[in-house]
């Protein structure tokens, strides 16, 4: 299964041998959440009647190939239950999809997501684009005129004004994301602030955004991921949030060297992030698809 799965996220931009590390690891973790119990009962097995072994992930065999399934919630939304395609030693056509969907037919899933490159086509619809920095990024010069400062405590209300302004004027802009684009909680916030992870971004001396940032996994690539950035309206048009990642990655590359990755997630629809992403140097390199056997049907899909 590792063989399969190095071959098939070959074009992330790292060296083979940190991709397989990557892959071995996250795999690994992976594989014991076919009896982790402590994975299961963060599932709604009471809510359900379901037994709570239910949710835990498996690896089944069809047609001689293995694929490691599990299940999940869209937004934890109890009546959108899909199951995520983990890892797999081979192809998936439609005899395949339609398998995992009756092995897992006790969650009534509505659908199939999977990790594909960015560069596969498309099947069904795209769930979330994937984001990476790229080394080329760090040759820009230093930009003077913006700086990143690590909010405290008593920046906490700055914090959480700047983030209601933001996304009041997301949603308005994006009205086709409403549900989707999600601004952090208060506790959320007060932790990210407790644990570093919120930086400040100054332009001209004046707050004018800010940044959560935590060193974590995404998917199997290990880096630093961006979980959200804001530019308050005033400050909007400028380029700052583009110039607050870039300024971000020299930083991240001055204390980490060349394994100071930038990650992130962007929903498709959501145009000035993905501006902001391309424009600070970070490209797509993978992609969520949703997507249900018929998918696979119509034209003899393979994936």
């Amino acid at each position: 299964m590792l063989d399969y799965m190095v071959s098939l996220y070959r074009t992330v931009p790292v060296s083979p041998d940190c991709l397989s590390d990557w892959i071995a690891s996250w795999l690994a973790q992976q594989q014991t959440r076919c009896h982790d119990h402590h994975f299961s009962a963060d599932f709604p097995w009471r809510e359900t009647g379901l037994p709570q072994h239910t949710f835990l992930q498996r690896e089944l065999t069809i047609n001689g190939q293995r694929y490691l399934t599990g299940p999940r919630y869209l937004g934890g939304d109890l009546s959108q239950p899909f199951i995520e395609i983990v890892a797999r030693d081979g192809p998936i056509d439609y005899a395949v999809a339609d398998a995992i969907m009756q092995a897992w037919q006790p969650l009534k899933p509505l659908q199939l997501r999977i990790l594909l490159p960015a560069s596969h086509p498309d099947i069904g619809f795209t769930d979330q684009l994937i984001f990476l920095s790229d080394p080329a990024a760090l040759a820009v010069p230093h930009d003077e005129g913006i700086s990143l400062v690590k909010a405290g405590r008593k920046d906490y209300p700055a914090c959480i004004q700047a983030i209601n302004h933001a996304y009041r004027a997301s949603w308005h802009m994006l009205p086709h994301l409403r549900d989707q684009l999600m601004a952090s909680s208060r506790q959320e916030l007060r932790e990210d602030i407790a644990g570093g992870h919120v930086l400040l971004i100054v332009w001209q001396g004046m707050v004018a955004g800010l940044m959560i940032c935590v060193r974590r996994r995404l998917t199997f690539i290990e880096g630093f991921q961006i979980m959200d950035e804001v530019i308050m309206p005033a400050y909007q048009g400028r380029g700052l949030a583009a110039r607050a990642q870039q300024r971000l990655l020299q930083q991240l590359h001055h204390h980490y060297g060349e394994k100071a990755l930038l990650t992130g997630t962007i929903l498709p629809g959501n145009t000035p992030s993905l501006r902001s992403a391309q424009n600070a140097g970070r490209r797509c390199v993978l992609k969520y698809q949703f997507f249900t056997p018929d998918d696979l049907r119509a034209g003899q899909r393979t994936i």
